[in-house]
C-alpha cells in the first residue's frame, strides 16, 4: 500500500509543495516497508502538487516510478494499488509479456487510463485508489476499487488569505496535517456508526474531511466542484450449469484464482487466520496447495483450556481449535499456532482505532484476538496475512433467502420439504423460527421487531446501542433517508441482500491501520470481486440442499477439507471469553469511562446514564448470557470505543 497526497490551489500553486510534504510526512506510518531514506515522490505545476510515499509489497514495485505522466504529458497519475488481472489487462492493452515483466501495476493503470480514462475502472480487478491530474482540462479525477480496500479522503477549503483549494490524502491524518484544518470528531457520522447504519454518505469520522465512497469515481473542477458516481453496480445474469458438481468445480476455480492473486509478493511463506468455519479453512487449505513447497502459518484464536460457558447457543462453537486442527493436519506445509487471550482487555486496544485507523473500532472484543494474531505474524516475519471475512457473501453464501421466496410465491410443498430438512438438522432454526424467517419479508418492520423480541432476540436500537435517546430519532431518520431497514428483516432478493451487506462497511482504513500498526498487508480472497460476482450468478437453490445452507461451498471443498469441517453446521463464536479480561482489569474501564464523562461531545452523543448503570451492575451480572452480551459486548463496549475516539479526536485528556 502507498500513501497518496495532492494539493490543488485553484488560483495558483503557492502552498502545494509544503502542503504535500506535510501530508506525506503525517502518513509515513502507512509505508513501513519504504526504503530507508527514500524521499517522497512528487510532481507539480502552477496549479497542483501531487506526491506519494511508496510502500513496496509486490515484486514489480521495483519498477515503480510514480507519479507517472501519460498521453504526452496530459495526465499525471499517482496510485495505491494491487492489480490482480495484470496479464488479462496487458492483453487488452496490447502489451507484450516481456514488456509486462518490467512494468509496475501503476504503469498498467496509466496505460489503461490513457485508453479509457475513468472507464478504466471497469477493466480493473484488485485493490486500488488513484488520483489523476488532467493538465489540459485542469481537472482532478479519482476512483476507488469495488469494495474500497484502499481509502481516499479529501477536503475542500479556503486559505487564510483567501483562495480556494482541494486537498486529497489516503488517510484523514494526512489532511489534518494541513495548518488550516483543526481536528474535531464528526458527530453525525458517529451517530450513524453507533446506530449500526451502513456507512453511507461521504463524511469521515472527522469534521470537514470527506471520503470517496467504495466503488465510486469522481471528477473535480474549479468551476463545477466535485461530481461523484457509483461505478460498480453489478446486475449478474443467472448462470446455468448442468449439475451441482459443475457449480462446485467452477467455485473451486474462482477460489483458486482469488487466493493465487493474493499470494503475490508473499514469497514462499504466508500467514492466515484459521477458524473452524468453511471460509478461513478453505482459504488456508487453498493457500497451502498453491504455495507448496512454501509454508503457511495458520493462526487460530480460541479459548483458554478449561473454559466453560453453559449459555453457549446450540448453533455456536466456543472452542474452534479441534476443527481448525483437523484442517491444518491435512497439509504438511501448514504450521498451526494456537492463540489464547494473554489477558488483554478490550479496553486496552481502543486507542488503536484513533492512532492507526483514523476511526473507532467496530468490535473491540474481536479486535483483541486480531491484535494478538497480527502481533505474532509480525514477530514471525510475515508481510501478508490472508483471511476469509467476506466469505458469507461469496464463497459460503447460505441461500437462506430461498425459504421466503418459496413460501411467499406459493411453492408450499417445496418449502415444506426444504424447511423440514433444515429443522431436522437441529442446528439453526426450529419450526417457529423457520416460519417467522419465511414470512419476514412480508411483515411490517414494527411487527417483525416485536416478534423477534418475543423470541428472545431483542435487536432494537435501544438494546444494542449506547446512543443517546435524543439521538435515536436522528438515526431513524438517517436510516429512512437511506432506505435502510433497522428491523433487519429477511430479504427476498439475494443480490440486493449481498450488495447491502458489502456496502454497509468501508474497510479501507482498517487495512491501512494493519499496515501501520503491524507492517502487515491483510488480504481477503473471499472479497475477490470476480468470486463475489460469480456467486451472485449462481441460482439461489444451488446454495441449499436438503434444507442445509452453504451447500455449494460444502460440495466444492469436500476434497480439500476434513469431513467434520465440511459437515459442521454450527458456527464459531468469536471471542466467547471476552468478559474475562474485561472484568479482570475493571480499572481500565473505569479510567476510560471517566475520560468519556469529561468530554462534552461524547456526553452529547452517548447515553452516559445507561453507561454508568451498566458499569455499576457489571460485577453482579453474568456476562455470558445473551441479554448481557447484547448490553455489554455490543452496547457498552462499542459505545465506549466511540466515546474514547471522540475524546481523543477532541483533543481531550
Amino acid at each position: 500500500m502507498t500513501a497518496l497526497a495532492a494539493f490543488w490551489q485553484f488560483d495558483g500553486n503557492t502552498e502545494g509543495d509544503a502542503a504535500v510534504t506535510r501530508m506525506l510526512g503525517a502518513q509515513a506510518m502507512f509505508t513501513p516497508h519504504a526504503r530507508p531514506g527514500a524521499p517522497a515522490q512528487e510532481w507539480g505545476d502552477d496549479r497542483i502538487t501531487i506526491g506519494l510515499r511508496l510502500n513496496p509489497l509486490l515484486p514489480e514495485d521495483i519498477h515503480d516510478r510514480q507519479p507517472l505522466e501519460g498521453a504526452g504529458g496530459r495526465f499525471v497519475m499517482m496510485a495505491d494499488l494491487r492489480l490482480d488481472n495484470r496479464e488479462d489487462l496487458a492483453q487488452e492493452l496490447g502489451i507484450s509479456a516481456d514488456r509486462l515483466k518490467t512494468m509496475a501495476d501503476s504503469d498498467l493503470a496509466m496505460a489503461a487510463f490513457e485508453r479509457w480514462e475513468l472507464d478504466c475502472v471497469h477493466h480493473f480487478y484488485g485493490d486500488f485508489a488513484f488520483v489523476v491530474w488532467d493538465t489540459r482540462e485542469r481537472r482532478l479525477l479519482m476512483a476507488r476499487d469495488h469494495l474500497g480496500t484502499r481509502p481516499l479522503h479529501y477536503h475542500v477549503g479556503t486559505l487564510p488569505g483567501g483562495g480556494r483549494f482541494f486537498a486529497v490524502a489516503s488517510m484523514p491524518r494526512g489532511l489534518l496535517a494541513l495548518p488550516w484544518l483543526s481536528m474535531a470528531p464528526d458527530l453525525k457520522r458517529l451517530n450513524g456508526f453507533l446506530a449500526l447504519l451502513p456507512e453511507i454518505g461521504t463524511n469521515s469520522f472527522f469534521e470537514s474531511i470527506e471520503r470517496l465512497l467504495p466503488g465510486h469515481r469522481a471528477v473535480v473542477t474549479a468551476e463545477g466542484g466535485m461530481r461523484a458516481e457509483c461505478w460498480w453496480n453489478p446486475a449478474p445474469s443467472p448462470l446455468r450449469l448442468a449439475s451441482r458438481d459443475d457449480y462446485a468445480e467452477a467455485l473451486r476455480a474462482e477460489l483458486d484464482r482469488a487466493v493465487r492473486c493474493r499470494l503475490r509478493g508473499a514469497g514462499d511463506r504466508v500467514a492466515t487466520h484459521l477458524s473452524s468455519g468453511l471460509d478461513s479453512s478453505s482459504v488456508t487449505a487453498t493457500a497451502a496447495r498453491l504455495i507448496a513447497p512454501g509454508r503457511v502459518t495458520a493462526y487460530t484464536s480460541t479459548v483458554r483450556p478449561g473454559y466453560e460457558d453453559p449459555f453457549i447457543e446450540r448453533q455456536r462453537i466456543a472452542d474452534e481449535w479441534p476443527l481448525a486442527s483437523a484442517t491444518a493436519r491435512l497439509y504438511p506445509n501448514v504450521d498451526h499456532v494456537r492463540v489464547v487471550n494473554d489477558g488483554t482487555s478490550p479496553i486496552e486496544t481502543l486507542g488503536a482505532g484513533f492512532e492507526f485507523m483514523d476511526r473507532p473500532i467496530l468490535n473491540p472484543c474481536n479486535h483483541v484476538w486480531m491484535h494478538q494474531i497480527n502481533t505474532l505474524a509480525r514477530q514471525a516475519g510475515h508481510r501478508v496475512v490472508l483471511s476469509g471475512q467476506m466469505g458469507n457473501m461469496s464463497l459460503s453464501y447460505d441461500g437462506q433467502n430461498m425459504f421466503p421466496q418459496l413460501l411467499l410465491s406459493g411453492r408450499l410443498l417445496r418449502w415444506f420439504r426444504e424447511a423440514r430438512g433444515h429443522v431436522r438438522s437441529g442446528v439453526q432454526r426450529r419450526w417457529r423460527g423457520m416460519i417467522l424467517h419465511s414470512i419476514g419479508p412480508a411483515l411490517p418492520p414494527a411487527l417483525w421487531t416485536m416478534l423477534t423480541k418475543w423470541r428472545g432476540r431483542d435487536m432494537d436500537l435501544s438494546a444494542v446501542s449506547l446512543l443517546h435517546p435524543e439521538r435515536r430519532a436522528q438515526a431513524y431518520a438517517q436510516a429512512e433517508r437511506a432506505g435502510f431497514d433497522l428491523s433487519y428483516r429477511p430479504s427476498l432478493d439475494s443480490v440486493e441482500l449481498r450488495m447491502r451487506v458489502l456496502r454497509r462497511f468501508d474497510g479501507g482504513n482498517y487495512h491501512k491501520g494493519s499496515l501501520a500498526h503491524f507492517g502487515l498487508d491483510t488480504r481477503d480472497p473471499t472479497s475477490d470481486v470476480r468470486l463475489i460476482e460469480f456467486a451472485m450468478r449462481v441460482p439461489d437453490e444451488i446454495f441449499v440442499e436438503n434444507g442445509a445452507g452453504r451447500a455449494l461451498a460444502r460440495r466444492a471443498m469436500a476434497d480439500r477439507l476434513p469431513r467434520e469441517v465440511v459437515t459442521e453446521r454450527r458456527r464459531g463464536l468469536q471471542a466467547p471469553d471476552w468478559h474475562e479480561a474485561l472484568t479482570a482489569k475493571p480499572e481500565l474501564l473505569d479510567e476510560t469511562i471517566e475520560g468519556i464523562l469529561r468530554s462534552p461531545a461524547a456526553c452529547e452523543l452517548l447515553d452516559t446514564e445507561r453507561l454508568k448503570r451498566l458499569r455499576a451492575d457489571m460485577e453482579t451480572t453474568d456476562l455470558r448470557r445473551f441479554k448481557s452480551m447484547t448490553s455489554y459486548r455490543l452496547a457498552m463496549l462499542r459505545g465506549t470505543a466511540v466515546g474514547d475516539f471522540i475524546r481523543r479526536a477532541s483533543g481531550a485528556n
